[in-house]
């Protein structure tokens, strides 16, 4: 019963609360204040500030933003996982498991199925309980994955 009037009394409220919030989070980055009594505002004018500093920075990035370079749109994204480098079975994709050794495509679905199913692995050699992957597998990739 007492939590139905709490909703009642806030159910009226709760609009201008939201707005009151959303206005004090924007005059605090915005380095501004309004003034209780009489409502007007006034901006803060120390430019040396930190939030200062980081307001100016990110409106000059989004008003002049760096060029992109014509090779770095054909490289590959940083997700993408090397031919040689560390996999984390509890976090890969299809084409990042398809890299390690002994695993093609379906082998990399089942290891998702598995970990789907019955929560992410504990320790490397779990992957061994994954349907088609024995001890030879798991020698050929154990230097290549982690958890």
């Amino acid at each position: 019963m007492a939590k139905r009037a709490l909703e009642n009394q806030l159910g009226g409220n709760i609009g201008w609360v939201l707005v009151m919030l959303v206005v004090a989070g924007s005059s605090f980055l915005l380095g501004t204040s309004v003034n209780n009594k009489t409502g007007q505002q006034s901006t803060i004018v120390e430019s040396d500030t930190p939030t200062q500093s980081v307001i100016s920075d990110i409106s000059s990035t989004l008003q002049n933003p760096t060029p992109t370079s014509s090779t770095a749109s054909s490289d590959t994204t940083a997700t993408a996982t090397p031919t040689t480098g560390i996999v984390n079975i509890n976090t890969a994709s299809v084409s990042e498991l398809d890299t390690l050794p002994g695993i093609g495509p379906a082998y990399a679905n089942a290891i998702i199925n598995y970990r789907t199913t019955n929560g992410p692995f504990i320790r490397i050699e779990d992957i061994e309980k994954v349907k088609g992957i024995g001890p030879k597998t798991f020698e050929k990739m154990k230097s290549r994955i982690t958890i």
